[in-house]
C-alpha cells in the first residue's frame, strides 16, 4: 500500500496511452494472434470443499479467448490453484491489484473479488485505461453504482457485468423477455421473483487468520475486525460489510431480467417495502453483533413500478413468474415453462424478437461478448448503466428490510424521498487508505 496516489494516477495515464496504442495496433495489423491480454483479480477458493471459486470459473472462460499472464489473489493457496487450473502454472502471481493496473500490456481486467472490493478496483482499472469484466453485484451501495456508471461514461471503457443470464442458459431468459414484450400473456400486472432463502448462522468463534491469507488487505475498504472463517470465501455474502445477501446475489440476476422485461432497465420502483427474518437484531439498520451473519434469511418485499406493475421478491423457489391477464409462465436456469411457452410450438416468436433486445444479434457467450466488445467498442450486453439501476432495486429492498419500513424512491433523481436515515444507507464509510477518491 506504499504507492502514492500521484504515482498511481501517473502510471494509470501511461497505462491508458499504452492500452490505446495496443488496440490501434491490433486493429491496424489484424495480427494472427488477435487475443487480448487480461489480468485476473480475485481467484476465489472454497477450502472446505476444495471447489474452485468464481474467479477461476471466469478465468477459465477467458483463457479460451484471451491471454492471462498475471493473477492477483490474497490467498496463496487459491492463487496457486488458479494458476495451475487456468494458466498451466505460467502466470505471474501478485497480491496487489495495482501491479496489474501498472502493467501497460494488460488491456482488460477480470474482477472476481468479494463484492466489497468491486467498485474500488473497477474504478481504478478504468482510470488506468483498462476495460473491465466484473462479477455481480458490482457495488455494495447505491452510491458506488453511481460512481461506476459515471467513471465508465467519462473514460469510455468497456464494462461487462457478470450477469450471464442476459446471454446464456439457452437464451431462455431473453426469450422470456421477448414473450412479455410481444404480449404473449397480455397486459403484465405482476412479477414474482423467488431467490431462495439466505443462510442462517452464528455466533462464530474468532481465530487466527491462516498464513496463506492476507486478512488485512482482504478486508480492504471494510471495517477492521477479528478473523472469522465464515466472513471469507463463499460465506462472505451473508455479511453486510462485504455483500448484500441473497437479495443482491441472486437478485442481481433475476431482478435484472424482470426490469428489462417491463422496460425499466433504466428506471426503478416508486416504492419498496416488506418483512424479513434476520440473523440478528439490527439497530438503525446496522448489525448489533460482530460474530453472526447479518443479512436476511427469509424475506418478502413488494416493489411498485410507475407502470402499475408489482414485483414481489421473496425467498421462495428460485426463478421468475410473469403474470398477465392472458396467462402466466415461469423461467429459471433449468426451465422455461407454462401454457404460453407451449403455445410457441405453433405460434413462434417473430423472427428477430430475441435478437432485437441487443443490437439485432445475440452473443455466443457472455465472455465472447466481452472480448468482441473490446475490439468493436460497442456496449456489452450486460452494461454498467442498466446493472446499476436494477441493483439499486436490490439495495433498496435491503435498506427497507434493515429499517423495517417502506421506502419511496425517485428514480429520476435517484434519491430516497422523506427518509434521511434510509438515505444514509445509500453509501458507506471506507477504511483509511482504501477510499474511493475524486469521483
Amino acid at each position: 500500500m506504499s504507492t502514492t496516489r500521484r504515482t498511481f494516477l501517473a502510471r494509470g495515464a501511461s497505462g491508458l496511452a499504452a492500452s490505446t496504442v495496443a488496440y490501434h495496433f491490433r486493429d491496424a495489423t489484424a495480427a494472427k494472434n488477435d487475443r487480448p491480454t487480461v489480468g485476473l483479480i480475485g481467484a476465489g477458493w472454497q477450502p472446505e470443499t476444495k471447489r474452485q471459486g468464481r474467479g477461476i470459473a471466469i478465468g477459465s472462460q477467458a483463457a479460451r479467448l484471451a491471454d492471462i499472464p498475471v493473477i492477483c489473489e490474497l490467498d496463496t493457496v487459491a492463487a496457486e490453484f488458479a494458476n495451475h487450473k487456468i494458466c498451466g502454472g505460467k502466470a505471474t502471481i501478485v497480491d496487489d491489484y495495482r501491479r496489474v493496473l501498472d502493467d501497460p500490456s494488460i488491456e482488460a481486467v477480470l474482477i472476481a473479488t468479494p463484492d466489497h472490493w468491486h467498485a474500488k478496483i473497477a474504478i481504478d482499472a478504468m482510470r488506468a485505461g483498462k476495460d473491465v469484466y466484473c462479477e455481480k453485484p458490482v457495488a455494495v451501495t447505491i452510491q458506488e453504482g453511481k460512481w461506476l456508471r459515471a467513471v465508465a461514461a467519462k473514460t469510455g471503457r468497456v464494462f461487462q457485468v457478470g450477469t450471464q443470464q442476459r446471454s446464456e442458459y439457452d437464451q431462455r431468459f431473453l426469450k422470456a423477455i421477448a414473450m412479455v414484450r410481444s404480449g404473449r400473456i397480455g397486459d403484465l400486472h405482476r412479477i414474482h421473483i423467488g431467490l431462495g432463502p439466505g443462510w442462517k448462522g452464528g455466533p462464530f468463534a474468532t481465530t487466527t487468520p491462516p498464513k496463506s491469507l492476507n486478512w488485512e488487505r482482504w478486508l480492504g475498504p471494510a471495517p477492521l475486525t477479528e478473523y472469522i472463517p465464515q466472513r471469507t470465501h463463499r460465506t462472505f455474502r451473508w455479511w453486510f460489510e462485504y455483500a448484500g445477501g441473497q437479495l443482491c446475489d441472486w437478485g442481481a440476476h433475476h431482478v435484472d431480467i424482470a426490469q428489462w422485461a417491463i422496460g425499466q432497465e433504466n428506471g426503478g420502483p416508486t416504492s419498496i417495502g416488506g418483512t424479513a427474518t434476520m440473523n440478528q437484531p439490527l439497530r438503525s439498520g446496522m448489525p448489533t453483533r460482530s460474530d453472526t451473519y447479518n443479512t436476511p434469511i427469509d424475506f418478502s418485499v413488494t416493489a411498485k413500478f410507475p407502470t402499475g406493475i408489482e414485483m414481489l421478491i421473496d425467498s421462495s423457489r428460485n426463478g421468475i413468474t410473469f403474470e398477465g391477464d392472458r396467462g402466466r409462465f415461469f423461467v429459471n436456469r433449468g426451465t422455461l415453462e407454462g401454457t404460453p411457452v407451449s403455445e410457441m410450438d405453433n405460434q413462434p416468436l417473430d423472427e428477430g424478437a430475441v435478437a432485437s433486445l441487443y443490437h439485432g444479434k445475440l452473443p455466443t457467450s457472455h465472455m465472447q461478448n466481452f472480448v468482441d466488445c473490446l475490439k468493436s467498442r460497442e456496449r456489452p450486453i450486460s452494461d454498467i448503466a442498466t446493472h446499476h439501476r436494477i441493483l439499486t432495486t436490490c439495495h433498496l429492498a435491503n435498506i427497507s428490510l434493515r429499517l423495517g419500513r417502506t421506502l419511496h424512491w425517485d428514480a429520476k433523481s435517484e434519491q430516497i424521498s422523506g427518509d434521511d436515515e434510509a438515505a444514509g444507507l445509500m453509501s458507506r464509510d471506507y477504511r483509511s487508505g482504501y477510499e474511493i477518491n475524486d469521483v
